[in-house]
Parts: C-alpha cells; structure tokens; sequence
C-alpha cells in the first residue's frame, strides 16, 4: 500500500508545474490548480480530478441505481485506511471519502447503508490508493519537503 501511494504522490507531482510566489499566498494546497491532476478541492465536495488524472489512476466506478435505502457495493470499493473504513463517492465531477454503515457482507459484495449516498451517485471500485494519496495531497498545506 504504501508503495502505491508513493507510485500516486510521484503521479500527481507530474502535473505540478514549478510554483509561483501567487501559489505560496493562496490558502489552499499548491497541489490543486486548473491545470494541475487536482483541479479542485472543497472539504464539504471532496477532490475534482484532471481527465488524464483519472486515466493515469485507472479510476472505475459503479454507478448507484434502484433502492435508495441500501446499497450492494462490490467489497473491493472498501478503502481501509489506518483505522478508517470508507468508500469514495463520484457525485458532479467530484471525489469524496464518505462514512457507511455494513447492512450485511457476502462473497466478494456487501450491502451498505449511508446518508451521503443517492441514486445517480457513483461508488469507486478500483484506484482507490491513487485517489487517497490525492486527497491527501489536495489538504496538505504543501510546505513539508517543498524546496527550491
């Protein structure tokens, strides 16, 4: 695991042109830009990648349709990080690491429930330790091993 994470952090620095100084002044992360893998980063939306972001990520998704109150979810969408059980929600472009509830497990699915979850919402089945190492890359106040 922690190789991929490395593997992503090394992704997304290729979309990282070198900083400006209007870079160092703004708030948010120097990872996020419109022309960076991280276009857009919104606590409460979650992370909006680059297309070539997401095709060099190798990112699926399974789109979320029919009954609304629980969801059957593959259990390889299941992002295990440190003591955190998440998935990742896809809704209008964006990526977000959500909290669910396990209904009920069998081979291979498992039956969620989550009040960040609604038709038409997708859930990400594969790519998740890219899109956990942008995520952290998109919050981080990017100073740490910044030089020039």
């Amino acid at each position: 695991m922690k190789k991929i994470i490395l593997a992503a952090l090394g992704i997304l620095f290729l979309f990282q042109p070198h900083l400006s100084l209007a870079d160092e002044e703004e708030a948010v992360s120097p990872a996020v830009g419109p022309d960076k893998g991280i276009t857009a980063a919104d606590e409460h939306d979650g992370i909006k990648l680059s297309s070539e972001a997401i095709k060099n990520f190798a990112l699926q998704t399974l789109k979320l349709s029919s009954n609304p109150s629980e969801w059957e979810i593959p259990s390889k969408a299941i992002l295990v990080s440190g003591e955190e059980v998440n998935i990742y929600r896809l809704r209008d472009g964006f990526y977000k690491r959500i909290d669910f509830t396990t209904v009920s497990k069998s081979a291979g699915k498992l039956k969620i429930k989550s009040k960040e979850l609604k038709v038409g919402d997708e859930i990400v089945t594969s790519g998740l330790g890219f899109l956990r190492a942008a995520e952290l890359s998109a919050f981080s106040s990017g100073e740490e091993g910044h030089g020039h």
